[in-house]
């Protein structure tokens, strides 16, 4: 019984000296430099979207990465506009892992500011989003993301071809021109379900461009107003 005691003694005192030594080598190689940040390995990112990443992580270099806070590096990164999701991750012995999801531009706004790509959640994103896919609406002044995030949900859930349309948002809401030169109001909420009713009131109405506005704000109706100008030359009364 002694003798398997005195085994137990030995045997905890000899780990206590095996962590301490192994505790004593990584503080020595960790002042030595051996595990200072010097390599990061950036995925899911455009180069054309890499300079803010590297301005976020440039002052990690040459801190060990185990001092690192990922949680830290992660939200940091997430404020990045144009950055929906990020993760990271370290890689022995010398570097990380960022892992960026970016955003999707659902489309473009045209204000007091100038022209950016819009995000689903209405995040303005940075310029090198831009692209010619995308429709594009034009506005009077600076928009709120409140009604930047509604106007990205309608245009991506609704398919429809907007090179022949012109989008328009102004105190009426969001107005579609139409290449008849049709403006059709559809406002500032429910906008799937009035361009829907619309749709339906063209398939049924032949003559639609000889109206000049097509309003859509009305609850389970629609009030079409004549082009003064047609009306007058057709003798009709608008």
């Amino acid at each position: 019984m002694i003798i398997h005691r005195r085994k137990i003694i030995w045997i905890l005192l000899l780990s206590g000296i095996v962590a301490f030594a192994l505790a004593m080598a990584y503080r020595w190689f960790e002042r030595g430099g051996a595990f200072d940040l010097d390599l990061v390995r950036v995925r899911g990112i455009r180069q054309a979207d890499s300079a803010a990443v590297c301005l976020a992580v440039e002052p990690l270099f040459g801190t060990s990465i185990w001092q690192i806070d990922l949680e830290e590096v992660q939200d940091r990164l997430e404020d990045i506009p144009g950055i929906d999701a990020a993760a990271v991750s370290r890689e022995l012995f010398r570097g990380i892992i960022l892992q960026i999801e970016l955003a999707e531009p659902i489309f473009a706004i045209s204000d007091s500011t100038g022209t950016a790509a819009i995000s689903l959640s209405g995040e303005r994103l940075p310029t090198n989003f831009l692209t010619d896919t995308i429709p594009v609406v034009d506005a009077p002044g600076n928009m709120s993301i409140s009604v930047s995030a509604s106007l990205a949900e309608w245009f991506d859930t609704i398919e429809f071809e907007y090179d022949s349309l012109v989008f328009r948002y102004s105190g009426k809401g969001l107005s579609v021109f139409k290449s008849d030169c049709c403006e059709v109001i559809l406002g500032i909420d429910n906008l799937t379900g009035r361009w829907r009713d619309y749709c339906h009131l063209e398939a049924s109405i032949s003559d639609l461009g000889y109206w000049e506005q097509v309003d859509m704000r009305y609850f389970d109706q629609a009030i079409l107003r004549r082009n003064t100008q047609e009306s007058t030359d057709s003798g009709e009364e608008s």
